[in-house]
Order: C-alpha cells, then sequence, then structure tokens
C-alpha cells in the first residue's frame, strides 16, 4: 500500500491510502467486465499470493509526490493481504457480513486463510503464505459471476528459459509504464482534492475488516462488520503519460482507408495531436466516406487535398494507411514537404516504389517509421533476456504466427460457373469486421500482408539481415485467396548473416481454429540456453454467457505497444536519432518477402537482394 500525504487544505495534513494493485491492467481489465455487467453478479472471488519470507513493503518507484510506505507488518497482517482485502472489496462492492479466518505461523513464516461472506450469497476465499524461498511470488486472481468468469494466473504468463537443469519459468510482468502511469493519475488526483473522502472510506473499511480478520485468528471464531456498501472508485480509462511534454507533434492522418487503428494508436500518446484527415481529390467515394467518419470521430476538418493540407495545417507528421500501392507515393509525398511519416504496413507492392521511398526520406532527412509490433511486453521481455545473456547468443529463432481470422468463405465453397472473388471488392466489404488488412488493388497474401510483424522481432531480437529464403506457401484455407492466386499459409526458412538460422509459420488460419485470435510465439536457441515465449502472455481469461463468438477469450493486459511506437518516434525526432522500424530496415523486410514470394514460385532458395 501506498501513503500519500494531502496538503492542499486549510486543516491539518490528510493521509490516504492507495492501493497499486488496483491499478495492475488485469485487475483493471476484470473490474470494467464486472462493471458491464458481463459476468453477471460476482459470486465467488478467489485470491492466491504466496511470497518468499522477507521484509517486504510496497511502493511504485518514479512516482511524484510526497509518498511513504505502509509497512510490512501494518496492524500484524502483511501488507500484501491488506492490498488483496482491499482488491475483494473493491470487487464485490460491498462490505462482508460474515468472516472467519485461520493461520499457521512460526519463525519461518505465516500461512494465512481469510474466508469472507457477502450479503446476497458473495463470497470471497483469500489465502496468503510468506513461506516460498527467496526469490519470486505467485499471485493469482479468478473472479466467478452468475454468467461468466475473468482468470488472472501468474501460471499462465509465464514463458521459459532453458539454461541448464530443470526449464525455469519467467513472469510476462505486467506492471511499468501503464501500471506507473495509473497511480500517478491517481495520487495527482488526490492532492488536487478530488475523491479523497471516497479514498478515506474505502481504506477505514479495509482497517475495519483487517481487525475481524485478526480477531478471527486470535478466538478462532467467525467475525462480522456492518454490511454497509462502500464508495468504491472506478476503474481507470483513457491513462495519460505523466509529466510536461516538451514539444507536441501536429498529425496528418493521410488517408485511413485501410486502417485508422494506426492513427488511433499514434493519439494514445499525448505529444501527437490530430489535426487534419487528408486525401487526394480524385479518390473513389467510398474512400472519401471512411476518412471522413474519421474526421468526425476527433472533430478534425476533412481536407480533399493531400499538399495542401499538410501546409495550411503546419503539419509534423503525416500518418499514412491508404490502399497498399498508395503507401510509399503518400509518404514520399509527404517527406518532401518536410513532414515525418509514420505509415501502416506493407511498405509497398513495387520494388521501385521501396528505392523511392528510401531515397526520398533520407534525401530530406525526416523520421520514417513503419508500424510495427516490436514494443509487445513478450517481445521486448524476449529481447531482455538475450541481451542480458540468459542463453547466450543467438544461434536459431523460430517464429509462429498465426491469425486465427477468417477472409469471406472457406475454400470449396464457391460453386461451379460462380466469378472468382474480386479482391478489392472482397476486402471493401470485409472493412465492417476488421479482415481488410490486404486492402488494395493487387491481391497480396499473407506473407505480403502480416509478415512484417515477425521479421520485425526476427530483426529486433538478432540484429543480423536476412541473406537467403526458401519457402512455401498455399491457398490453405480462404476462396478469396484461392480465387486471386495469393498465399493465407506459408512457411519459410531463413539465413542470417554471422550464421543464425531462423524459421517462419505464417497464416490467416480461419476463426474457428483458436479462441483468442491466433497462436504467436517465438522459440529462440542460444549457445547456452533456449527460450520459448508466448507473445500473447501476460493476460486475463474472460468467459461469459452470451459472449459474442469472434471476441477474443483470452484479453492481452500490459500491452503499451501504440504508445512505446509514439515514444520511440518522438525520441528520434528530438535526438535526431533511428526509429525501431526505419525505412531501410522496413526495405529489408520488404526484400525478405519478395525473395520468399520468389522461392514460392520456383521452388529454390532465393538470395535476398
Amino acid at each position: 500500500m501506498i501513503r500519500v500525504t494531502i496538503n492542499n487544505t486549510d486543516d491539518e495534513p490528510q493521509q490516504v491510502i492507495i492501493n497499486p494493485d488496483r491499478f495492475l491492467p488485469s485487475r483493471q481489465l476484470i473490474r470494467q467486465q464486472v462493471d458491464s455487467g458481463k459476468l453477471g453478479d460476482v459470486g465467488l472471488i478467489r485470491i492466491h499470493r504466496w511470497e518468499p519470507n522477507v521484509g517486504h513493503v510496497s511502493n511504485v518507484p518514479g512516482l511524484n509526490g510526497h509518498v511513504e510506505n505502509v509497512p510490512h507488518d501494518a496492524g500484524d497482517l502483511p501488507a500484501a493481504l491488506l492490498r488483496d482485502l482491499d482488491l475483494t472489496l473493491w470487487l464485490a462492492g460491498k462490505m462482508p457480513d460474515a468472516i472467519h479466518a485461520v493461520e499457521q505461523s512460526d519463525s519461518t513464516g505465516r500461512t494465512s486463510q481469510i474466508h469472507l461472506g457477502f450479503p446476497g450469497g458473495a463470497m470471497a476465499l483469500i489465502d496468503y503464505s510468506n513461506r516460498l524461498p527467496a526469490g519470486d511470488g505467485y499471485q493469482s486472481l479468478s473472479v466467478i459471476g452468475s454468467s461468466g468468469a475473468a482468470y488472472s494466473d501468474d501460471h499462465q504468463n509465464m514463458q521459459l528459459v532453458f539454461r541448464g537443469g530443470q526449464a525455469q519459468a519467467v513472469r510476462a510482468d505486467e506492471t511499468g509504464r501503464r501500471h506507473a502511469a495509473a497511480v500517478q493519475e491517481r495520487i495527482n488526483s488526490l492532492q488536487a482534492g478530488h475523491d479523497v473522502a471516497t479514498c478515506v472510506a474505502e481504506w477505514q473499511n479495509v482497517v475495519k475488516v483487517a481487525e475481524s480478520v485478526r480477531q478471527a485468528i486470535s478466538t478462532g471464531e467467525p467475525g462480522c462488520v456492518s454490511p454497509r456498501m462502500i464508495a468504491t472508485t472506478p476503474a481507470v480509462r483513457g491513462l495519460t503519460h505523466p509529466g510536461s511534454p516538451v514539444k507536441s507533434f501536429r498529425c496528418a492522418a493521410v488517408s485511413a482507408v485501410k486502417h485508422d487503428y494506426v492513427a488511433r494508436g499514434v493519439m494514445t500518446h499525448p505529444r501527437f495531436q490530430l489535426v487534419v484527415v487528408a486525401d487526394d481529390p480524385h479518390v473513389p467515394d467510398w474512400v472519401h466516406e471512411r476518412n471522413q467518419q474519421l474526421a468526425d470521430s476527433f472533430n478534425v476538418p476533412y481536407v480533399r487535398n493531400v499538399e495542401r493540407a499538410l501546409r495550411d495545417f503546419n503539419v509534423d507528421v503525416a500518418i499514412v494507411s491508404p490502399e497498399a500501392e498508395r503507401h510509399c507515393d503518400l509518404s514520399i509525398r509527404a517527406a518532401a514537404l518536410g513532414v515525418h511519416v509514420i505509415a501502416d504496413k506493407p511498405l509497398t507492392t513495387r520494388d521501385s516504389e521501396a528505392d523511392r521511398l528510401v531515397a526520398a526520406i533520407e534525401q530530406s532527412g525526416v523520421k520514417f517509421l513503419m508500424w510495427n509490433r516490436n514494443f509487445i511486453p513478450a517481445v521486448l521481455a524476449t529481447r531482455d533476456q538475450i541481451a542480458a545473456g540468459a542463453i547466450g547468443s543467438p544461434q536459431a529463432v523460430h517464429l509462429d504466427f498465426y491469425f486465427a481470422k477468417d477472409a469471406g468463405p472457406p475454400k470449396g465453397s464457391r460453386l461451379p460457373g460462380y466469378p472468382p472473388i474480386d479482391w478489392r471488392s472482397f476486402l471493401i466489404a470485409a472493412h465492417v469486421d476488421g479482415s481488410d488488412g490486404g486492402l488494395g488493388t493487387q491481391p497480396m497474401g499473407e506473407l505480403a500482408v502480416e509478415g512484417i510483424y515477425p521479421l520485425g522481432y526476427l530483426r529486433l531480437l538478432t540484429g543480423r539481415e536476412v541473406r537467403r529464403v526458401f519457402a512455401r506457401s498455399a491457398s490453405h484455407f480462404h476462396q478469396a485467396h484461392a480465387d486471386n492466386g495469393v498465399e493465407d499459409l506459408a512457411s519459410v526458412t531463413l539465413e542470417l548473416d554471422g550464421g543464425i538460422i531462423a524459421t517462419l509459420a505464417i497464416g490467416r488460419i480461419g476463426a474457428a481454429s483458436h479462441p483468442s485470435g491466433g497462436s504467436i510465439t517465438l522459440h529462440v536457441v542460444g549457445s547456452d540456453g533456449a527460450l520459448v515465449v508466448d507473445e500473447s502472455r501476460p493476460a486475463v481469461g474472460v468467459f461469459y454467457r452470451g459472449q459474442p463468438p469472434k471476441e477474443f477469450r483470452q484479453r492481452r493486459v500490459a500491452n503499451d505497444n501504440d504508445f512505446l511506437l509514439a515514444e520511440n518516434f518522438a525520441q528520434a525526432i528530438d535526438t535526431n536519432g533511428e526509429t525501431i522500424l526505419d525505412a531501410r530496415a522496413s526495405q529489408a523486410i520488404y526484400a525478405t518477402v519478395a525473395a520468399a514470394l520468389e522461392s514460392c514460385r520456383t521452388g529454390k532458395p532465393v538470395d535476398v537482394q
């Protein structure tokens, strides 16, 4: 727990308590599911927390303001157990009317079990132990409702490290920027005089329950408190980064017909402000309609002239996401006006355009970023394990990248005599459900559309260039791909500088194949060990009655990829440094994909040009 001293009143300074565990992304997601009613009435809250037997205080580093720690033995209960009591009351939304607790303790530690009953039949079980040996701990939270359930469990959020003996598990941590920002936001709110009374009342309720728990442990008899409803603070939404930005960047969404999520992702960072949406006047009506929708959602103008919009609105950054064939052209035109560029993938559909883009970016001196997934928490953790020498130097990297999305009717469903599916028309219609990743006139398969993501991981983890590839591909699942001669499944062997080898399995494998969007894993073999990493971790499982078939059952948490990409871009501008995936790196990935597709056509290994 964190004690915050509030000094902005005429009275004596007030002290309020903040539980940082409330702001963990997994706990926020579960609270939001409870608030939405998707889980129904809460019936059971189950918490496990096991810690090593060491003196322990809770704090969040890097926060501003007067922050003090609540000691480990506050009120004779561990601070961690107080946090779990607070979390339980926060999720239950009411005070218990029955309390039972038992404990075993000696010089080696304590094991505590708290059993709560609530008006209406809800209940909670909290077990705590500090008998683990020195090292990592374990936490689990399950909320069982009348129509659904949510699960957060460290057991499900572990990656594997092989470095001698039995495999070791490394937690996919969910703390970091978002957690610190949420706690800091709460502190700032309290110091501004907001919700102080509510925060004080919530802590008083925790103290009441803790006292009853201590009494039950001492006497062996159940206790109770007044079953009064407590005022609870809501789940945190729309977190902002703490601190005052040095400079803000005026942004234009230069066409948003393919993915408006790129522009929306950039806008998660407070230094970027969308001031205009722009496109060429001659584009079709459906393009204008989508652009206008984005402009309306941000309450900014839509200008049907790209150059005029960039000049008149004093734009610093162009966010480019049109049909794939127009990516390079719009990016080059923005760079020619001295505007930095963030571009959607793929880089292009033509070699000559890639060359033109690199030349334009380097000649103008602006920064370029290809939107990617390199800041996914599990990918960053893999990079950090390698950098720390956990497995020695990488020798082989194996990437599985399966998107469990449908792309229209399954292969074999087109009746004899029916015309082939038109690629562009099909993807325009597919925009409704988000399966329009390959939008463009020229048909594109999964290697071209999604290959940037795993190949970006490969580049990040090894720092090496791909020199030769061998690939196989098939139109295995979807009629649209089969009709247009492009792959929805592919396998690639890659040879890199320095003798590193890699493989890639990639596919759009259909929604029925996975309940949560697909399986994405990284297997890294090093000179001294190996890593097995699930890209989706950390995650929370959410299941409820009437759940839409396409809604993910496992929800990613602690994913700051959009914010961190924008932060990386801002730092590149500030320091005249490089972005995590600049124009030359993007060109190299495009060349790797092109070589793989050539290998698929010829059946032979192909050098990457």
